[in-house]
């Protein structure tokens, strides 16, 4: 494996990103896209980790900060408006590598949310398969179903919840004023899609290769995404397609920051490489 620091341009900003190159010629690269606030090497530098386990089975990764982000120059960029970064970064990647047929896009949160939404702008027929990692789709009507039937069930159900209620940790009024808000919320039913999720699933369904959606298990935004597809048959009718395959880390975190569940995610990728 040979790794080296790259710098290309988007939108007239200087880029940076590291190459991670198998040592044979492979037909396959991947594009870690990554999402905000973070830099090209990732919570518990879960990206540097990812990309070298690809490599050392031949596939070839780029990845890099967005304009703003790390190393690249430019004012802080919402993941609404990476797009041309990622496709900048693709021809850079595409261009130093010839021999690839077969480009992935990854990416971990928002940066999921900006490849649906790059898919959704660009029908990029190079882009064979893309992973999306707990794809945020932040929307009021989600949120208040989530919190309802997720986190406040977990607590629930919590030995730690209950030993900070019986010594008066727990904020009661604050909870419950909160549960009437989500409740008012889902009851009124009044809460509209957000544009920027409706564009993504724009994205899923008019891409033509496979994705991959991985979903941690013990995650608030994973948790909102699968309210979102049970809540939402647009959503629900895209997730069902046989292009699109669902997997869950039972145990996993939002980052995958524990060492077991991280192998358990880098496994799980490199087997659908291999």
């Amino acid at each position: 494996m040979i790794e080296q620091g790259v710098v290309f341009y988007s939108r007239n900003k200087q880029l940076v990103a590291i190459e991670h190159q198998a040592l044979e010629k492979s037909s396959q690269g991947l594009v870690l896209v990554v999402g905000g606030p973070q830099t090209r090497v990732g919570s518990h530098r879960l990206f540097v980790h990812l990309a070298r386990a690809l490599a050392k089975q031949g596939v070839h990764v780029f990845r890099f900060d967005y304009t703003g982000a790390g190393d690249s120059e430019g004012e802080v960029t919402q993941f609404t408006d990476i797009q041309a970064d990622i496709d900048a970064a693709l021809s850079c990647f595409a261009k130093r590598n010839p021999d690839i047929n077969a480009f992935s896009l990854l990416g971990l949160c928002d940066a999921a949310s900006a490849i649906l939404l790059y898919l959704k702008q660009k029908q990029d027929a190079r882009i064979e398969r893309v992973f999306l990692l707990n794809p945020w789709v932040r929307q009021e009507l989600t949120q208040a179903k989530m919190f309802l039937g997720s986190y406040y069930l977990k607590r629930l159900t919590s030995l730690d919840f209950w030993k900070k209620f019986f010594t008066g940790k727990v904020n009661v009024t604050q909870s419950g004023k909160e549960i009437k808000q989500y409740s008012n919320i889902v009851r009124s039913s009044s809460a509209t899609s957000t544009s920027f999720v409706d564009d993504m699933l724009q994205g899923l369904v008019t891409f033509n290769g496979d994705s991959h959606i991985i979903l941690s298990g013990n995650d608030l935004t994973a948790d909102e995404f699968r309210v979102l597809c049970q809540s939402n048959h647009h959503w629900q009718d895209a997730v069902a397609s046989r292009l699109v395959q669902q997997h869950t880390v039972k145990l996993a975190d939002h980052t995958f920051s524990q060492a077991d569940e991280e192998q358990k995610l880098l496994s799980l990728i490199t087997n659908i490489f291999a």
